[in-house]
C-alpha cells in the first residue's frame, strides 16, 4: 500500500462515490475500484459499503480513513521540513483568497511581498471563504484570507484589515430626512428604520457578506424585504448604480460611481465588522515560505 493509495481512498470517502472521485482526479473508474480492492485485500477488511448511489465507509473504513489522513499530513509536513532545510528563502506558498480580495487586497501586498522575497513563488487559489477554510483543513492551501463570521475551530485567525458595511440607498427612495450625524464622526449616517420596508439587493444566504448583513438585521430587530439575490458583490454594486435596489456593501470595496452618489454609515449599535482575516491551520507545521508570508501580512496589517 502506498500513500497514493491512501490519497485515493480519502478522495473516495470525501466524494462518497468512486465515480465522482475518479472524475475529480482524472482517473478511469475501473483503476480506482481496483485500488480499493487491492487495499481491502491487503488489510483483510471492507473499507466501503457499495450502495446504488455511491459508497459509505464501514467502521473499519472510518478507522483507516483517520490513519490515512494522519499519514498524508505527516508526509506533507516532512516534505515541507526537508525543503526548508535545503533553503528557507526559496520555495512556494499556497494562498487562498476570495474574488473581491483579488481586486482589493492582492494588488496591494503581493508586489511588496515579491519584492521582499523574490525567490518565493505564490500559488493562488480563488474560492469562497468557506471553501478556503475547508482547503486549509485538508492541507490544499497553507494560508487563507477570509471574511467573518470565522467559523472553524480547527483554524487560527488574525485580522489584517478592518472594514464595515455601509448603506447605498436608491436615489429615488425617501431617505433624505433620515440622514443624521454623530459628534465623533464627520461621515453621514442613515437611520436604521429606513431599511425596514426598503427593497434590498443581497448576496446568497451562505455567503459571508450576507451573514454579516443578517447579523446587522438581527441587531436592528427586523429583516428588510429582499428584491434580488446575487453571489457577486460587484453585481450588487452595478445594480445599485442603476437604482435597481438599495444595497449594503463593504465600504472599502465600493465603486467610484457609488461613492460619488452617496454612502451612509450604520449606527454603531447595529454595525458588524466585515474584516479581512488571515487563517492558518492550528498546530500545523508551516513551511518557511508560508511563515514569511504570515509574518509579512502581520507587518502590513491595518495599512491598506
Amino acid at each position: 500500500m502506498t500513500t497514493r493509495d491512501m490519497a485515493y481512498i480519502v478522495s473516495i470517502a470525501e466524494e462518497q462515490s468512486i465515480t465522482r472521485a475518479a472524475a475529480k482526479m482524472y482517473m478511469a473508474q475501473p483503476a480506482l475500484s481496483q485500488c480499493v480492492q487491492k487495499v481491502e485485500k491487503e488489510l483483510g477488511v471492507t473499507i466501503f459499503h457499495r450502495q446504488p448511489n455511491g459508497v459509505k465507509l464501514t467502521a473499519e473504513g472510518e478507522c483507516f480513513l483517520e490513519f490515512a489522513k494522519k499519514t498524508l499530513t505527516e508526509q506533507k509536513t516532512m516534505e515541507k521540513k526537508l525543503l526548508d532545510l535545503q533553503n528557507s528563502d526559496r520555495g512556494v506558498v499556497q494562498l487562498g483568497f476570495t474574488g473581491m480580495q483579488a481586486m482589493y487586497v492582492l494588488p496591494y501586498f503581493l508586489p511588496q511581498f515579491k519584492e521582499k522575497y523574490p525567490s518565493i513563488d505564490m500559488v493562488l487559489t480563488e474560492a469562497t471563504s468557506e471553501d478556503i477554510e475547508e482547503k486549509l483543513i485538508k492541507g490544499e492551501v497553507e494560508v487563507g484570507i477570509v471574511h467573518p463570521p470565522l467559523l472553524r475551530e480547527e483554524l487560527e485567525y488574525f485580522e489584517i484589515n478592518h472594514d464595515e458595511m455601509v448603506i447605498v440607498p436608491r436615489s429615488n427612495s425617501r431617505y433624505h430626512k433620515m440622514i443624521y450625524y454623530r459628534d465623533d464622526d464627520p461621515m453621514p449616517y442613515l437611520d436604521a428604520e429606513f431599511l425596514r420596508n426598503e427593497p434590498l439587493i443581497v448576496t446568497q444566504s451562505w455567503q459571508r457578506s450576507r451573514m454579516v448583513c443578517e447579523q446587522i438585521f438581527d441587531k436592528m430587530g427586523f429583516h428588510p424585504p429582499i428584491k434580488q439575490v446575487s453571489r457577486n458583490l460587484s453585481t450588487l454594486d452595478a445594480l445599485a448604480q442603476v437604482d435597481y435596489g438599495t444595497v449594503l456593501l463593504p465600504s472599502k470595496q465600493l465603486s467610484d460611481a457609488l461613492r460619488r452618489r452617496g454612502v451612509y454609515k450604520i449606527d454603531p449599535a447595529y454595525s458588524v465588522p466585515y474584516t479581512f482575516n488571515v487563517a492558518v491551520l492550528k498546530n500545523a507545521y508551516l513551511s518557511s515560505p508560508a511563515e514569511k508570508l504570515v509574518e509579512f501580512l502581520k507587518e502590513i496589517r491595518g495599512t491598506f
